[in-house]
């Protein structure tokens, strides 16, 4: 009996009409790939040109939100009953696993070297201010700016659940309890749900064709077989497997324990590049990066560049917060799961500053030595034949042989799964019409989404279509996500002025 009742709480409409779409789309790319490319392009553009501005400020004036949300009164509100469900550690790791995947560690290498080419301001490409910039510019595109996105919907979601009582851990579900008797509400409902389901299964798809061709050059790299499709589809279904087996056994249980390991794996490597490496040049360039990130920020974070006309904002800033708005579903509901027992002050902090944190020593170590060993001419990131290449050409200055590329690869594998873990469960969550008496989904559920999120980078790689274009479509359809966000944050400040007013009528 529990078993039908567990499949009776699946929303099979919902979960139909999404990945019929999702896979409609990527049967245009695979037949007509030239024409959907031209079309996805031409909305990209028009999304950029028109929102562009509101999501820079958006994004600018959510960090005073957050920060107040974080030490006014409402920081001390607690988030559920009872203790706590996984130590700082654990909290802090599983948040910066979903939300980087496999794309933090790949671009911890390399994004400085984009910015060193093409900088912003009008700097000389390729000058001493401008390799002074491109680490300053990683860590702002990839610290602060971004984490306040995904804490205005964790914050929204989880007041919703644990304080409000919504019963679905689904961003529909919150939409329609603060739109109260809105007419509409149950439609508008059933179109965040597909945008949602759509936007984390693109995605998604997305750090996959990212992730995929990075760890098969790893492989051949190590072992000298060929990369091409046999070894990408085989690599698609190790990881599969793997966060297959996570999901279905639990975050308490798998989803800690891989994020766990891969976060001291990462520490690990991170510590053997900076003991091996300039570590002096490493810790000056982050002082010097930092300060120039802080004295600038409100500059990076606003800037258009309407004179120059370069497109940088366009196609880093912009690009880069429409991609997280992407993420924004997935990361509510994961951060609303794992947050039982938290306060709203311990949310915002570890999600604000420990990913940011845990992402600039990343980016500080691994970028800080690809830029050493560019500026002193020993590797030329900017002239290799691709940046899988190049990743790899530095890591064989590192000493101990092939056992570096070996644990880089094993940690790009272990980024990747947990991220698709995290997203698993978050799709699993949104097609659910009630979660069980534990907050869980179904896990036969969760594997159905775990092979929809296999199924998807393998049908593109099996067409040859190109994954940009899934990218950008989904950038496309996450910029509602802007509204929502901003609806959401409306909903929970209300909410709060009525708890304040109830505590006061009660005191009275």
């Amino acid at each position: 009996m529990e078993q039908v009742k567990q499949k009776n709480l699946v929303d099979w409409p919902i979960t139909i009409v999404s990945v019929g779409a999702v896979f409609i789309f990527v049967a245009f790319m695979a037949i007509k790939p030239e024409a959907t490319l031209k079309v996805v392009d031409v909305i990209f553009n028009y999304t950029t040109a028109i929102v562009g501005v509101p999501i820079l400020w958006f994004v600018f004036l959510g960090l005073f939100v957050c920060l107040y949300l974080a030490f006014s009164k409402y920081g001390s509100i607690k988030l559920g009953e009872g203790d706590t469900q996984f130590s700082l550690y654990s909290y802090i790791a599983m948040m910066i696993c979903a939300a980087l995947a496999c794309t933090a560690v790949y671009y911890s290498f390399v994004e400085w070297s984009f910015y060193y080419a093409v900088p912003a301001f009008g700097i000389e490409p390729y000058s001493v201010q401008a390799a002074e910039y491109s680490m300053a510019y990683t860590f702002f595109h990839w610290g602060l700016s971004v984490q306040v996105i995904f804490v205005l919907t964790a914050v929204a979601m989880a007041y919703a659940v644990y304080v409000r009582k919504v019963p679905v851990l689904r961003v529909s579900a919150v939409c329609e309890a603060m739109m109260g008797n809105f007419k509409y509400k149950k439609p508008i409902g059933k179109v965040i749900d597909v945008i949602t389901i759509f936007s984390i299964t693109g995605g998604l798809g997305v750090s996959l064709g990212l992730g995929v061709p990075l760890i098969s050059a790893g492989i051949s790299d190590i072992t000298g077989i060929p990369e091409g499709f046999g070894l990408n589809v085989v690599i698609v279904l190790a990881i599969s497997a793997l966060f297959s087996l996570s999901s279905v056994i639990g975050i308490e249980k798998g989803m800690r324990r891989l994020s766990d390991g891969t976060i001291y794996l990462a520490m690990a490597v991170i510590a053997i590049i900076f003991i091996a490496g300039p570590s002096e040049f490493i810790v000056k360039n982050i002082s010097n990066s930092l300060g120039i990130m802080f004295s600038n920020y409100v500059q990076m974070s606003t800037w258009t560049d309407p004179i120059g006309q370069s497109g940088f904002p366009e196609a880093n800033t912009i690009f880069l917060f429409t991609l997280a708005l992407n993420y924004a579903a997935m990361m509510g509901v994961f951060i609303t799961k794992i947050s039982k027992g938290r306060t709203i002050r311990e949310l915002v902090l570890a999600c604000l500053l420990g990913i940011s944190v845990g992402t600039w020593v990343m980016f500080a170590v691994n970028g800080g030595y690809g830029l050493n060993l560019e500026m002193t001419g020993q590797v030329l990131l900017t002239q290799a034949a691709t940046t899988q290449e190049g990743i790899f050409q530095i890591l064989h200055t590192l000493p101990g042989g092939i056992l570096i590329p070996i644990v880089f690869t094993v940690l790009m594998v272990g980024f990747l799964a947990t991220s698709l873990d995290s997203a698993a469960f978050s799709l699993s969550a949104v097609a659910s019409r009630q979660l069980d008496e534990n907050g869980n989904t179904n896990p036969m559920f969760r594997l159905f989404w775990c092979v929809m999120l296999a199924a998807v980078p393998l049908s593109i790689m099996f067409s040859n279509a190109p994954f940009s274009a899934l990218k950008t479509i989904c950038i496309f359809l996450s910029v509602p996500f802007l509204v929502i966000i901003i609806g959401m944050n409306v909903g929970l400040f209300k909410w709060l002025r009525e708890a304040d007013r109830a505590e006061k009528a009660a005191q009275e």
